[in-house]
């Protein structure tokens, strides 16, 4: 058993920080949020400024909520919707440079240098963004994990495996 609080306290560590410093990250200024804002526009075209901060306070609260083990069940069921969302967001980052490698093609003639380096750039692009896409989907296994689990002691309050509330606040 102990085996099984261990892991399920590095999955907490863990899940937490990535999702605090992601939040951090994403609006610690005006440039971050503004490419944080423009990134959300590619799958939420209406009202993204809106979107960006709720995905920002999603995973800032989110994150924690699973660290510090209040209400972890619902921190993760937030991560797990926002992760759905965010690997569709870098799916459509990954087009977008399909797209821009199209709009520069003409401007290039036929120098082959200058295509070959647009081609890896493009490359990385796609698969940098394809990458991301699948971390995305991959992470939403563990905060699932989380949702249905329910987190293990060391707990301020929250849902335990039993569906009882548990912790050190009760």
């Amino acid at each position: 058993m102990i085996l099984d609080d261990i892991g399920s306290f590095l999955l907490r560590l863990t899940i937490g920080i990535l999702f605090l410093m992601g939040a951090w990250a994403s609006g610690k200024n005006r440039h971050a949020l503004k490419f944080t804002i423009g990134e959300t526009a590619l799958v939420f075209k209406s009202r993204p400024e809106f979107f960006a901060v709720i995905g920002i306070v999603i995973m800032g609260a989110g994150g924690l909520s699973i660290l510090f083990g209040v209400l972890p069940r619902l921190g993760a069921l937030g991560l797990t919707v926002f992760l759905l969302f965010g690997g569709m967001i870098h799916l459509a980052k990954r087009a977008q440079a399909e797209a821009c490698k199209q709009a520069l093609l003409p401007a290039l003639g036929s120098d082959p240098a200058a295509r070959g380096t647009l081609d890896e750039l493009t490359m990385t692009a796609v698969i940098g963004h394809f990458v991301s896409a699948l971390k995305n989907f991959a992470l939403m296994g563990p905060t699932a994990y989380l949702v249905l689990a329910g987190a293990r002691e060391p707990m301020l309050i929250g849902l335990g495996s039993d569906w009882q509330w548990t912790g050190l606040l009760t």
